[in-house]
């Protein structure tokens, strides 16, 4: 990837971010876009008037339990990312939970402060299923 492309891709994701950390509050704020090619990104953002670090990681869970999640990104590298039973599943049509995660998914995991992930979107073949099923009711 040339020097030009990420420059332009950071700055993509610095820009979104601004808006994502406006939200504030008690609910974490939303997923920012994560340019394709991207495994993992760390934005710093304002939320509720300080300052903090938001990690985003892009991989296939290798193995999956109720406090951690270990990531395959794309580049071979193993990341390990805590769990909370707080942590919010998307899309929202799937109505899972932490608990609910298996091996071999795709997923997006975003950390706050390298804490317990806020949220987890699922990718690929389950999220894509999830939305014909609403569609469909």
């Amino acid at each position: 990837m040339s020097r030009r492309a990420l420059l332009v891709g950071t700055v993509a994701l610095l820009a979104l971010s601004g808006t994502a950390g406006a939200a504030g509050g008690s609910k974490p704020p939303p997923f920012p876009a994560m340019p394709v090619g991207f495994t993992h990104a760390e934005i710093n953002i304002n939320l509720g008037g300080s300052p903090h670090t938001l990690i985003l990681d892009r991989g296939r869970i290798a193995l999956v339990g109720p406090r951690n999640m270990a990531l395959r990104e794309s580049d071979g590298t193993l990341v390990i990312v805590p769990l909370s039973p707080q942590t919010i599943v998307q899309p929202p049509a799937l109505r899972f939970t932490i608990y609910d995660l298996r091996r071999g998914m795709n997923v997006d995991a975003m950390r706050i402060d390298e804490g317990a992930a806020v949220r987890i979107r699922i990718r690929g073949r389950v999220a894509k299923l999830a939305g014909r099923l609403v569609a469909a009711q």
